[in-house]
């Protein structure tokens, strides 16, 4: 499997601290997690080839998905928020605008002070001097794994039409970034996230003229969102579409805490293409990958996808710091190989996970039982 990655991932965006439940804690999504899980990638060379090749696919991507003027803030927000007194340790919101406020007034924010809380919903995506940079370079590294996507891809059909493989051997492709960026909405960031590398490089795909589906519009793509926390951000951004269908498996009583109700199912053009499945946090290895094998057989064939993209987070695991049903490591392998059995080519995108001395063996867990190695 080719691993797609760049060291700016671990030198850029690195905040000291943040809130957790009104206490100052140290930064869960640190640049720790990236090395932890490229040392077992390193370590099972039969396994995985790593690149730091990155191609920059400029802006035009990433404002298919995201609102120029928060971009224009992302960029921005650190040296503002420095000339006007914020603390150098990054840009954390003092006031939210509380629905029940924001409907008496649509004053916009003209500082970063006021700013920081238009454009962000909680206090864990501290933005530091390199954060845009650091956002913007996992977005790029996501995209260059997206555009291999189709060259794999089509080797794969070319392959299965010559005889030479089968259904049984998708090819598969990982994207080791950070920040990661499911939570991320088209003019909100929160939950470690700025922009949304899954959406954007859905989106990236969607939009390429010579790649035509079956029925001769764009082709399709199929979401799975497997981290433990809902993905806010990804189904609010492809909510009224119908193409990509969002799948999320995650806690039901957990952070964000108002999205992923299983009564969120799209609209409009969307109605029937966003699956939430809410789970307990008693949910053990057998439940959560039974639960997945249903998702894949009720929602994720049926929809006869060309590409699949993961939202890849194993913050599921039981000893997760900060999430965690009572998933052991020995599920990680079973869950790379349900999503093996769909057949297609798939790009994982790395989200969450917060257990450093276990995140190396469970991501490669899934990547592993994906190339069916475990």
């Amino acid at each position: 499997m080719k691993v797609f990655t760049s060291t700016l991932c671990t030198t850029m965006h690195t905040p000291q601290y943040e809130f957790l439940s009104g206490a100052e804690t140290h930064y869960y999504e640190s640049p720790e997690r990236r090395e932890v899980i490229l040392k077992y990638l390193q370590e099972h060379p039969d396994s995985f080839e790593i690149t730091e090749r990155v191609e920059d696919f400029g802006l035009d991507p990433i404002s298919k998905v995201h609102k120029k003027d928060f971009l224009q803030y992302l960029e921005h927000a650190y040296e503002e928020w420095i000339e006007e007194g914020g603390h150098p340790n990054g840009v954390l919101p003092g006031t939210i605008p509380h629905y029940k406020v924001a409907r008496l007034g649509k004053q916009k924010a003209s500082n970063v002070l006021a700013k920081s809380g238009e454009y962000c919903f909680d206090m864990s995506a501290v933005i530091t001097k390199d954060t845009f940079k650091a956002a913007w370079n996992a977005a790029q590294v996501t995209l260059t794994a997206t555009k291999d996507l189709i060259r794999v891809a089509e080797q794969y059909e070319q392959s299965i039409a010559d005889g030479a493989t089968s259904r049984e051997n998708p090819p598969g492709l990982y994207a080791l970034v950070r920040p990661p960026g499911h939570h991320a909405q088209t003019d909100v960031c929160g939950g470690y996230c700025f922009l949304n590398n899954v959406a954007i490089a859905t989106q990236w795909l969607m939009d390429q003229p010579n790649l035509k589906g079956k029925d001769g519009g764009p082709k399709k793509i199929a979401i799975l969102d497997i981290d433990f926390h809902h993905g806010n951000g990804t189904q609010e951004i492809f909510y009224t579409t119908s193409n990509p269908l969002y799948t999320s498996l995650h806690s039901n009583e957990d952070y964000p805490y108002f999205t992923g109700s299983d009564l969120e199912k799209g609209e409009g053009e969307g109605l029937g293409f966003n699956i939430n499945i809410p789970l307990p946090h008693s949910t053990t290895d057998d439940e959560y990958v039974e639960t997945l094998e249903k998702l894949i057989k009720d929602h994720v064939l049926p929809y006869d996808a060309d590409y699949i993209i993961v939202s890849l987070g194993v913050d599921t695991y039981k000893d997760d710091p900060i999430a965690g049903f009572l998933v052991t490591s020995d599920a990680y392998p079973r869950i790379g190989n349900a999503i093996r059995k769909i057949g297609l080519p798939t790009l994982f995108v790395q989200e969450g996970g917060y257990c450093i001395e276990k995140l190396g063996l469970n991501v490669g867990g899934i990547l592993q039982g994906f190339l069916a190695k475990a």
